[in-house]
């Protein structure tokens, strides 16, 4: 993975987004013919088969192989908190975050089983973002230091994963996720927040209202983005 200087605007993301490598939809088919090739019936493998394509595509070959993988925990803290979305106050993610370094989460044990390695990575947990339903819930300058930091965590090309998983960890998740979704789904997100280990029964419909009040603001994706709406639509899971 090539290191790209940090950004200085967030204008630079719509061109550093047009030049983002596509998929290779050649070795994604040649991966289908080989797996159709082999002494099964065609298919048979399901999730397991798309999986290997998805694969073949962004490695660039039929047959891909981990070498390394690799998991980023990124931690944050939400101000949209203050809108009575989550029953636990934000000084949880502190608590998880220390109980992913001490190994005793379940994800230290999926990447133990998976030979993958775990980086935590909390992002100013005691400086929660504004809450997204009265403003901005961040400054220009404030989203370039987050998004820098996240890139930094990203090893240079000669220690790079062959396969890496990026997950997020804020108190609250499920609002934001609603939210920030692409505008063509913008209209339900009460069915899109998920009733985690965070949530109790009202609290999906508390997200829905917020939810909603906050729709309005999202608009379409830059079309260098929507480049590669067919992976934010369809990603592996």
């Amino acid at each position: 993975m090539t290191k790209l200087p940090p950004l200085s605007a967030l204008s630079e993301i719509p061109r550093l987004a047009n030049s983002l490598p596509g998929a290779d939809t050649d070795a994604a088919a040649a991966a289908r013919v080989r797996q159709n090739s082999l002494t099964k019936p065609p298919g048979s493998l399901g999730r397991l088969e798309e999986l290997a394509e998805f694969m073949a595509a962004w490695r660039g070959t039929d047959r891909p192989e981990i070498w390394r993988a690799q998991a980023l925990v990124f931690a944050g803290n939400h101000g949209i908190c203050a809108q009575g979305v989550n029953p636990y106050p934000q000084e949880v993610t502190g608590q998880m975050v220390a109980n992913f370094q001490a190994g005793g989460a379940a994800i230290n044990q999926l990447c133990r089983a998976n030979g993958a390695e775990l980086s935590v990575i909390a992002l100013d947990l005691d400086r929660p973002t504004a809450d997204f339903t009265q403003g901005p819930a961040m400054t220009e300058a404030e989203c370039l230091e987050a998004l820098n930091r996240g890139a930094a965590t990203v090893p240079p090309k000669h220690a790079a994963a062959s396969a890496a998983a990026m997950v997020e960890l804020p108190i609250p998740i499920s609002p934001r996720i609603s939210t920030s979704a692409p505008p063509s789904t913008a209209a339900a997100p009460r069915f899109r927040a998920a009733r985690h280990s965070a949530s109790v029964i009202a609290g999906p419909w508390v997200k829905s209202a917020v939810g909603r009040s906050r729709s309005s603001a999202i608009t379409e994706s830059s079309a260098p983005l929507a480049r590669h709406n067919w992976l934010i639509a369809a990603p592996p899971a």
